[in-house]
């Protein structure tokens, strides 16, 4: 059962889960591993990653050096730059080559290396050689503009919030630091500009956090909000769950033998000689199983279709028959319901486990209004200055032969 929060039976529940039970599946070879651990690299490290290239960009901006992002600085083109300053913000010059390099960067990374194709490229996005070559200057722009804010508002990132976010990053990937460290060297990076990175994510949240605090939430500002998303909540089902995983190219013989003792399984609950959160730590192949089986509720994530439908046909202490999906067997109880007629008049009315990440949601819808003002408000005091696109930038191409996939032709 794929969940978002959870993720009830992805590969990553697997690779952490470790040793599993010897009758129902094999250990994994090295090799499989490794695979499905650089497979499952968390979210939020892809996301840091993505900041490398970001501040990589900004070392040329800045003049700074750092061992794993000077390298990309100085990668060989085989295109001619142009040289020139793009944009100065604040008095600091982006320069136009580093434009270039993350362009022709992106363009070769989609596979669009003759004028034709990158031209119905960028008219499929709406965009032209100019509009992506400033969208890109503001984004740099902003980071620029950031950068002054931290210091502004005297924005620190303690040693102990660096270690704590790079063990995190460890922890994410499979607790295995070699490996993740060579992971990041097969993308062209290493432990010190990847902590770079996560320092200058931290300041950014750092900073967020004093321009933008969260508020206290009330019990009536929650009810309010129920009110308002109610057909969003209301009918919501929190469930637990038993998986009995199924490999991947498993024959008939081994789906057969999983299934039949899913069934003893469910069989025993159903008779009462177990109980369900017993049955889900002793036999569930998903990392769920260790709390008893719980994955929270079906309107505040997403499971997979089979899952849902059977979670949809249940009342709050019901158990489903075996369920399959992409990951096996599942058995699936309704642990709770969420209903209201009409609306929200009292808070008891939410469960208090909904309620927590409802508030959480509130908070971070105010969160990201206050910031996005407050940037907007402190990003139009910045000085910024964008130069005009030179003509012969090897990403400017021809857009009036083609036309964007809704038939508008390029803007």
């Amino acid at each position: 059962m794929k969940h978002k929060n959870h993720d009830a039976a992805a590969e990553s529940a697997d690779v952490k889960k470790g040793s599993a039970k010897a009758e129902r599946k094999s250990a994994a070879s090295k090799a499989e591993r490794k695979k499905a651990a650089k497979e499952t690299l968390s979210k939020s490290a892809k996301i840091i990653l993505v900041a490398i290239g970001i501040a990589a960009m900004l070392l040329s901006v800045t003049g700074m050096a750092c061992s794993g992002f000077l390298n990309q600085a100085n990668e060989k083109t085989d295109y001619t730059l142009t040289g020139g300053v793009a944009a100065t913000v604040n008095g600091v010059n982006i320069k136009e080559d580093t434009i270039t390099k993350q362009i022709m960067g992106a363009r070769t990374s989609a596979g669009k290396t003759k004028d034709k194709d990158w031209a119905q490229y960028l008219a499929d996005q709406g965009m032209t050689p100019e509009s992506y070559r400033e969208s890109l200057i503001r984004s740099m722009a902003n980071q620029v503009v950031l950068s002054s804010a931290e210091k502004d508002y005297d924005v620190k990132v303690s040693d102990d919030q660096l270690n704590k976010a790079w063990d995190d990053a460890v922890a994410s990937f499979g607790g295995n630091e070699k490996e993740f460290i060579e992971l990041l060297g097969n993308m062209g990076y290493n432990k010190d500009s990847y902590r770079d990175a996560l320092k200058g994510q931290l300041a950014q949240q750092n900073l967020k956090e004093q321009v933008a605090p969260a508020k206290k939430v009330s019990n009536d500002d929650l009810m309010a909000y129920m009110n308002q998303s109610l057909a969003s909540y209301n009918d919501a089902r929190r469930s637990s769950h038993i998986l009995f995983k199924l490999d991947e190219g498993a024959d008939k013989k081994e789906e057969e033998k999983v299934k039949k003792q899913a069934q003893d399984v469910l069989d025993k609950i159903n008779a009462g000689d177990l109980k369900f959160e017993d049955a889900a730590k002793e036999y569930s192949d998903d990392a769920s199983g260790k709390t008893g089986g719980d994955v929270g509720w079906d309107k505040l994530t997403s499971f997979v279709p089979e899952y849902q439908e059977a979670l949809s046909g249940l009342n709050k202490g019901e158990v489903s028959g075996l369920v399959k999906s992409q990951f096996g067997y599942h058995i699936i109880k309704c642990t709770d319901l969420f209903h209201v007629d009409g609306k929200v008049t009292e808070i008891k009315q939410v469960p208090k486990d909904m309620r927590k990440i409802i508030v959480s949601t509130i908070q971070s819808n105010q969160v990201s209004a206050d910031y996005a003002a407050w940037l907007q408000d402190y990003t139009s005091k910045a000085d910024i200055k964008i130069n005009e696109m030179p003509a012969e930038v090897p990403y400017n191409v021809d857009m009036s032969t083609v036309k964007g996939s809704d038939e508008g032709g390029a803007k």
